[in-house]
């Protein structure tokens, strides 16, 4: 994994946050796959910061994608099936409009924020 060395002269960090989901770290080169089916996001890592210790509280996508944004638990997530007896969020969960998020926060520190991909 690549390492942070700003200077004081530097323009301002750059983040770009990639979140993959339903694939398994081994078959990553980053993570230590030897079988090489990643090179582009090796050298990727060869140049960032990469997390190798990271968890979620929920084992479901959409809720962990909501704890990533918001930096609070699933459970706390608007969900259709919070509704039903389970109480439990399911892959429905959602953004009411009013949760302050990581795309929040760094447009209030200058940052330029943008999404691809599936929420």
């Amino acid at each position: 994994p690549g390492r942070m060395a700003p200077s004081a002269a530097s323009s301002p960090t750059a983040v770009l946050l990639i979140v993959l989901d339903d694939i398994p770290r081994d078959m990553l080169s980053a993570y230590g796959a030897s079988h090489g089916l990643t090179p582009n996001f090796q050298r990727f890592a060869d140049e960032c910061l990469v997390y190798d210790n990271a968890f979620t509280t929920s084992p479901l996508c959409t809720p962990s994608r909501y704890s990533l944004l918001t930096g609070r638990y699933a459970s706390n997530a608007t969900s259709i099936m919070a509704r039903w007896p389970w109480r439990m969020v399911g892959f429905n969960a959602f953004l009411t409009g009013n949760e302050k998020t990581l795309a929040h926060h760094l447009t209030e520190a200058g940052y330029e924020t943008g999404l691809f991909g599936k929420y």
